[in-house]
């Protein structure tokens, strides 16, 4: 759907502070009611660099998008303005393109809610399906849209969850197609720091690896909790791994959404 300007605007109140319900490095966030029904605008910042096509690109890459673990676009906004701006003191006539995405409003909040120091605040059940309906909207991502969609940011900020806590991935605006499977390297740093993996810090590779790497920083986070998480990267890779498919084999085998509880977990020292 195609929002003009002034209908973004009356839905926000004139993107009211009070109306802001997150922001990020790409833009600000508000809880807007359109036709009925509640939904996110993300209003994005005047960044150097985001061109037309690139916006344009990023669009379409959205739009296409359809599965129940990813935020669905609703709409955008996308028009160019012009207004009286201080530049060095100066009073300029300057042309502003104002971009904005309309998405779905998703009322359980974001996953790093819930994520504690030692633990996950959530019960087990719930947090498989948290990790299962990730690993299925990444999925979806990497390989489902003629073109790799790699998220680029994942973390628990940006799994956000409905009223059922069914987890939908968010805020895809690091995102960036690549035409095919083949390791690429890029000078554009992004990401947030710990949950990049090792190999884009050094070298500013990029393949499915990158955000399977953050998804599982996340798992450890909602096992261990975030104080618990140093712990758990003092483990050998190996026995990790072991204590890793311990927990969540019962689940996988038998299709059941319990499985061993936290607390049974060995503890890290």
């Amino acid at each position: 759907m195609d929002f003009e300007l002034r209908v973004i605007e009356a839905i926000t109140n004139n993107f009211a502070d009070d109306q802001i319900v997150g922001s990020g490095g790409y833009g600000v966030v508000y809880r807007a009611t359109h036709e009925g029904e509640e939904i996110a605008v993300k209003k994005l910042r005047q960044l150097p660099g985001l061109g037309d096509k690139q916006f344009d690109s990023e669009f379409r890459n959205l739009r296409n998008i359809r599965h129940q673990n990813v935020v669905r676009l609703i709409g955008y906004c996308y028009e160019s303005r012009h207004k009286y701006m201080d530049h060095n003191g100066d009073l300029v006539f300057a042309q502003i393109m104002e971009r904005v995405l309309c998405f779905e409003y998703m009322h359980g909040g974001s996953l790093d809610e819930h994520i504690q120091d030692k633990s996950c605040g959530l019960e087990w059940p719930t947090c498989y399906k948290i990790i299962k309906g990730t690993s299925e909207g990444l999925n979806h991502l990497h390989n489902s849209q003629g073109k790799h969609i790699y998220h680029l940011d994942l973390k628990p900020g940006n799994i956000l969850l409905d009223e059922s806590m069914t987890p939908k991935i968010g805020d895809l605006g690091l995102s960036r197609l690549v035409a095919s499977t083949k390791t690429r390297q890029t000078e554009m740093r992004d990401g947030t720091l710990g949950f990049v993996p090792p190999e884009y810090i050094k070298d500013g590779f990029i393949s499915k690896k990158f955000d399977v790497f953050s998804l599982g920083v996340i798992i450890i986070k909602m096992l261990a909790g975030n104080k618990n998480y140093v712990r758990c990267s003092e483990i050998p890779p190996e026995q990790f791994i072991q204590l890793v498919r311990a927990i969540l084999s019962p689940s996988v085998k038998t299709g059941r959404k319990s499985c061993r509880k936290r607390q049974d977990i060995p503890h890290t020292k």
